[in-house]
Protein backbone atom coordinates (compact mmCIF):
# COMPACT_ATOMS: atom_id res chain seq x y z
CA UNK A 1 0.00 0.00 0.00
CA UNK A 2 1.44 3.42 -0.61
CA UNK A 3 -0.27 6.65 0.93
CA UNK A 4 -0.97 9.89 -0.77
CA UNK A 5 1.38 12.89 -0.65
CA UNK A 6 -0.80 14.08 1.74
CA UNK A 7 -1.21 11.27 4.51
CA UNK A 8 2.69 10.86 4.21
CA UNK A 9 3.13 14.63 4.75
CA UNK A 10 0.38 14.56 7.85
CA UNK A 11 2.10 11.27 8.97
CA UNK A 12 4.95 10.84 12.44
CA UNK A 13 7.92 8.81 11.65
CA UNK A 14 9.21 6.30 13.95
CA UNK A 15 12.57 4.65 14.69
CA UNK A 16 13.60 2.37 17.46
CA UNK A 17 16.90 2.13 19.02
CA UNK A 18 18.53 -0.66 21.00
CA UNK A 19 20.58 -3.34 21.50
CA UNK A 20 18.94 -5.85 18.06
CA UNK A 21 18.99 -9.53 18.21
CA UNK A 22 20.32 -11.33 20.96
CA UNK A 23 22.53 -14.68 20.76
CA UNK A 24 19.43 -16.78 21.95
CA UNK A 25 17.56 -15.19 19.00
CA UNK A 26 15.00 -12.74 21.03
CA UNK A 27 15.06 -9.04 20.58
CA UNK A 28 15.08 -7.04 23.94
CA UNK A 29 12.59 -3.89 24.08
CA UNK A 30 14.36 -0.76 21.84
CA UNK A 31 15.76 1.11 24.58
CA UNK A 32 14.66 4.34 23.04
CA UNK A 33 12.45 5.82 19.99
CA UNK A 34 12.38 8.92 17.40
CA UNK A 35 9.87 10.45 16.07
CA UNK A 36 9.64 13.13 13.45
CA UNK A 37 6.71 15.17 12.66
CA UNK A 38 6.74 16.92 8.85
CA UNK A 39 5.89 20.67 8.90
CA UNK A 40 2.81 21.77 6.74
CA UNK A 41 5.36 22.72 4.19
CA UNK A 42 8.97 22.46 3.15
CA UNK A 43 11.24 19.32 4.52
CA UNK A 44 12.04 20.27 7.92
CA UNK A 45 9.79 19.23 10.71
CA UNK A 46 10.06 18.09 14.76
CA UNK A 47 11.50 15.91 16.36
CA UNK A 48 11.26 14.36 19.39
CA UNK A 49 12.86 11.27 21.29
CA UNK A 50 11.53 8.57 24.57
CA UNK A 51 13.89 7.02 26.24
CA UNK A 52 11.99 3.68 27.97
CA UNK A 53 14.68 2.86 30.41
CA UNK A 54 14.30 4.41 33.40
CA UNK A 55 17.85 4.07 34.26
CA UNK A 56 18.59 6.34 31.19
CA UNK A 57 16.94 9.40 33.18
CA UNK A 58 20.33 11.26 33.81
CA UNK A 59 21.10 10.78 29.96
CA UNK A 60 17.68 12.46 29.00
CA UNK A 61 18.28 15.41 30.92
CA UNK A 62 21.36 16.64 28.71
CA UNK A 63 19.24 15.89 25.74
CA UNK A 64 16.55 19.04 25.41
CA UNK A 65 14.16 16.91 23.41
CA UNK A 66 14.35 13.59 25.11
CA UNK A 67 11.98 12.32 27.66
CA UNK A 68 12.11 9.17 29.71
CA UNK A 69 8.18 7.19 29.45
CA UNK A 70 7.49 3.51 29.68
CA UNK A 71 6.85 2.14 26.37
CA UNK A 72 3.05 1.24 27.12
CA UNK A 73 2.68 4.61 27.72
CA UNK A 74 4.24 6.75 25.16
CA UNK A 75 2.15 4.33 22.57
CA UNK A 76 -0.96 4.92 24.21
CA UNK A 77 -0.52 8.39 23.69
CA UNK A 78 0.68 8.54 20.13
CA UNK A 79 -2.20 6.15 19.38
CA UNK A 80 -4.79 8.73 20.46
CA UNK A 81 -2.69 10.99 18.61
CA UNK A 82 -2.97 8.76 14.97
CA UNK A 83 -6.86 7.87 15.75
CA UNK A 84 -7.99 11.63 16.87
CA UNK A 85 -6.07 12.95 13.54
CA UNK A 86 -7.18 10.04 11.32
CA UNK A 87 -3.26 9.69 10.33
CA UNK A 88 -0.35 7.09 9.92
CA UNK A 89 2.75 5.74 11.91
CA UNK A 90 5.28 5.47 9.12
CA UNK A 91 8.41 3.38 9.50
CA UNK A 92 11.06 1.64 7.54
CA UNK A 93 11.34 -1.67 8.60
CA UNK A 94 9.04 -4.69 9.70
CA UNK A 95 11.54 -4.54 13.16
CA UNK A 96 9.14 -1.01 14.08
CA UNK A 97 6.26 -3.28 13.72
CA UNK A 98 7.41 -6.23 15.51
CA UNK A 99 9.00 -4.66 18.66
CA UNK A 100 5.18 -2.78 19.11
CA UNK A 101 3.76 -6.38 18.42
CA UNK A 102 5.71 -8.31 21.01
CA UNK A 103 6.34 -5.24 23.53
CA UNK A 104 2.72 -3.43 23.91
CA UNK A 105 -0.65 -4.64 25.33
CA UNK A 106 -2.46 -6.79 22.49
CA UNK A 107 -5.38 -4.32 23.03
CA UNK A 108 -2.95 -1.36 22.48
CA UNK A 109 -1.27 -2.82 19.31
CA UNK A 110 -4.42 -3.73 17.85
CA UNK A 111 -5.68 -0.01 18.48
CA UNK A 112 -2.33 0.91 16.46
CA UNK A 113 -2.20 -1.29 13.56
CA UNK A 114 -4.65 -0.18 11.57
CA UNK A 115 -2.48 2.90 11.70
CA UNK A 116 0.67 1.44 11.01
CA UNK A 117 2.55 1.91 7.70
CA UNK A 118 5.75 0.54 6.61
CA UNK A 119 7.19 2.56 4.04
CA UNK A 120 10.31 0.38 2.58
CA UNK A 121 8.23 -1.65 0.16
CA UNK A 122 6.58 1.02 -2.03
CA UNK A 123 10.16 2.57 -2.21
CA UNK A 124 11.57 -0.55 -3.08
CA UNK A 125 8.77 -0.55 -6.30
CA UNK A 126 9.80 3.06 -6.51
CA UNK A 127 13.72 2.85 -6.82
CA UNK A 128 12.72 -1.12 -8.50
CA UNK A 129 11.19 1.05 -11.21
CA UNK A 130 13.88 3.34 -12.00
CA UNK A 131 16.78 1.33 -11.60
CA UNK A 132 18.44 3.83 -9.11
CA UNK A 133 20.91 1.37 -7.21
CA UNK A 134 22.41 -0.94 -9.64
CA UNK A 135 23.95 -3.48 -7.80
CA UNK A 136 23.66 -1.61 -4.03
CA UNK A 137 22.09 -3.09 -0.99
CA UNK A 138 18.76 -1.91 -0.41
CA UNK A 139 18.60 -0.02 2.59
CA UNK A 140 17.64 3.31 4.10
CA UNK A 141 21.18 4.78 3.64
CA UNK A 142 21.39 3.67 -0.39
CA UNK A 143 17.65 5.13 -0.89
CA UNK A 144 18.15 8.52 0.47
CA UNK A 145 21.47 8.61 -1.12
CA UNK A 146 20.07 7.39 -4.72
CA UNK A 147 16.63 9.71 -4.04
CA UNK A 148 18.50 13.04 -2.85
CA UNK A 149 22.29 12.75 -4.34
CA UNK A 150 22.81 16.47 -3.95
CA UNK A 151 22.04 16.36 -0.25
CA UNK A 152 24.18 15.60 2.69
CA UNK A 153 24.03 12.20 3.99
CA UNK A 154 22.27 11.78 7.35
CA UNK A 155 24.88 11.05 10.54
CA UNK A 156 26.13 7.94 10.95
CA UNK A 157 27.44 5.35 14.35
CA UNK A 158 31.09 4.65 14.15
CA UNK A 159 30.04 2.14 16.90
CA UNK A 160 26.63 1.54 15.81
CA UNK A 161 23.36 1.63 17.50
CA UNK A 162 23.47 -1.75 19.49
CA UNK A 163 26.91 -0.65 21.10
CA UNK A 164 26.23 2.49 21.37
CA UNK A 165 23.14 1.55 23.39
CA UNK A 166 25.30 -0.38 25.79
CA UNK A 167 27.99 2.49 26.59
CA UNK A 168 24.96 4.54 27.58
CA UNK A 169 23.64 1.81 29.65
CA UNK A 170 27.01 1.56 31.55
CA UNK A 171 27.49 5.45 31.86
CA UNK A 172 24.14 5.50 33.59
CA UNK A 173 24.73 2.89 35.77
CA UNK A 174 28.15 4.63 36.75
CA UNK A 175 26.71 8.38 37.42
CA UNK A 176 23.17 9.62 38.34
CA UNK A 177 23.54 13.11 36.73
CA UNK A 178 24.45 14.20 33.42
CA UNK A 179 26.96 16.41 34.63
CA UNK A 180 28.92 14.02 35.76
CA UNK A 181 29.18 11.98 32.38
CA UNK A 182 32.35 12.31 30.96
CA UNK A 183 32.44 14.05 27.73
CA UNK A 184 32.91 10.92 25.46
CA UNK A 185 29.71 9.43 27.50
CA UNK A 186 27.64 12.69 26.77
CA UNK A 187 28.94 12.07 22.73
CA UNK A 188 27.74 8.42 23.41
CA UNK A 189 24.25 10.19 24.11
CA UNK A 190 24.10 12.94 21.35
CA UNK A 191 25.55 11.24 18.86
CA UNK A 192 22.98 8.05 19.18
CA UNK A 193 19.66 10.83 19.22
CA UNK A 194 21.60 12.55 16.33
CA UNK A 195 21.72 9.47 14.11
CA UNK A 196 18.17 8.48 15.07
CA UNK A 197 16.52 11.92 14.07
CA UNK A 198 18.62 11.31 10.75
CA UNK A 199 16.68 8.11 10.45
CA UNK A 200 13.67 9.32 11.22
CA UNK A 201 14.25 12.22 9.08
CA UNK A 202 15.35 10.04 5.84
CA UNK A 203 12.41 7.92 5.94
CA UNK A 204 10.14 11.05 5.82
CA UNK A 205 11.77 12.03 3.05
CA UNK A 206 11.74 8.96 1.16
CA UNK A 207 8.12 8.45 1.46
CA UNK A 208 7.60 12.05 0.47
CA UNK A 209 9.26 10.64 -2.85
CA UNK A 210 7.27 7.89 -3.27
CA UNK A 211 4.08 9.84 -2.44
CA UNK A 212 4.56 12.24 -5.14
CA UNK A 213 4.85 9.35 -7.74
CA UNK A 214 1.73 7.90 -6.66
CA UNK A 215 -0.02 11.39 -7.51
CA UNK A 216 1.73 11.50 -10.37
CA UNK A 217 0.41 7.59 -11.58
CA UNK A 218 -2.72 8.51 -10.59
CA UNK A 219 -2.65 11.59 -12.90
Amino acid sequence: MTLTPKQYRNAIYLDFEGKGMQHDGTTPQPHMAGFFRPNPTRNSGKYNCIFFKEEWKPASNGISKAECETFESCFEGLAKELLDNDIYLVYWTDHERDMMENYLSADLYHCLFPKLHNVKKPAQTYTNRRKLLGDKKFNLENVYAALYPNRSTQPRLSIGAAESCRRIDKACAEHKEWEHFSDKQKDYVKDLVTYNKGDCRSTWLIAKKVGNSFKKNQN
